[in-house]
């Protein structure tokens, strides 16, 4: 007789694999439609029609408006209406799961557990798109230095710059390059660039880039020793990076045996986490444990979380 652990692997497998063939042929949709579009044959079917409806209801909220800056911040591209489409079905997945194994205790605690997962998950994402901002300011740096040397001018140079730079940092520049093609001042659109993405390599160089605007001088030499000294820090993070890399590797290894842990009390205990879960004894000892566990986690991160 099948097991009910092994039932539940199961079912979630299969809803996983749902959920992703659902946002491939979404995608795959997508791309149809604008091949259709472009040779003028645009034929619309009923879900496409209702997620385009989807997103311009959503894109009216506040929310929407705040996810849309989230998503953009943590570079995803995914349309608003696919991502609420996709919350929306792995929420119900786990829901369905951790009431099937655990009850609705575990429900609660499931559901608890994906809102903070979210949140973490968009918050390393944007950490991720910073580091890759900080890492090409190098980069950026001596691409404006080339460009003031061969005589263009500082928007010139930042509109060079815009295009031959990769992500993040090209949207940020073509950013900045909208905004000044809308009439805001140079010392403006860098500080607005600077608010956007604090950190104290980019606030020199936006400092010398408004200094050098307003007084002149030779921004040449400005430009060639800032690069010099990011080029230097950014050696520095890497190593600092590398040195630090197992002690991720440990965090990640603990997280996954704290699942495998769960699962095997599931699998061993007579009636499995829905019996440990209908005593209140029980519970409080689980959302203990779940605590501490959680609490281990974020010190371990904070302890090796080094910042150059």
């Amino acid at each position: 007789m099948v097991s009910i652990p092994i039932i539940t692997m199961i079912l979630l497998a299969t809803l996983t694999l749902v959920v992703v063939g659902i946002g491939v042929l979404v995608q795959e949709q997508d791309r149809r439609r604008s091949l259709a579009f472009v040779v003028g044959q645009d034929r619309s079917s009923s879900f496409n029609r209702f997620r385009r409806n989807l997103e311009r209801r959503i894109l009216r909220t506040g929310w929407g408006r705040r996810l849309r800056w989230q998503l953009n911040n943590a570079d995803v591209t995914w349309p608003i209406a696919d991502t609420v489409i996709g919350a929306f079905l792995v929420a119900c997945a786990g829901a369905y799961a951790s009431y099937v194994i655990g009850g609705p205790v575990l429900t609660i605690i499931v559901m608890a557990l994906l809102l903070w997962g979210a949140r973490m998950w968009f918050k390393r994402r944007e950490e991720a798109r910073f580091a890759r901002f900080i890492d090409q300011l190098p980069d950026l740096a001596r691409l404006l230095a080339n460009a003031a040397s061969a005589g263009l001018s500082l928007r010139a140079a930042l509109s060079v710059a815009a295009q031959e730079t990769i992500e993040p940092t090209k949207s940020e520049l073509n950013r900045v390059n909208e905004e000044l093609a809308l009439g805001s001042s140079l010392d403006d659109a860098l500080s607005r660039m600077g608010d956007r993405l604090p950190s104290r390599e980019l606030a020199v160089l936006v400092n010398v880039l408004v200094i050098q605007s307003r007084a002149g001088g030779k921004i040449v030499t400005a430009l060639q020793g800032i690069t010099e000294a990011l080029e230097i820090r950014r050696d520095l993070r890497r190593e600092v990076a590398t040195l630090i890399a197992g002690s991720k590797a440990t965090v990640a290894a603990v997280s996954l045996l704290g699942a495998g842990m769960v699962f095997l009390v599931h699998s061993s205990v007579e009636g499995g986490l829905r019996a440990v879960l209908s005593n209140p004894f029980g519970i409080g000892i689980f959302v203990f444990s779940l605590a501490l566990y959680l609490l281990g986690i974020v010190m371990v991160r904070r302890a090796i979380k080094v910042e150059v």
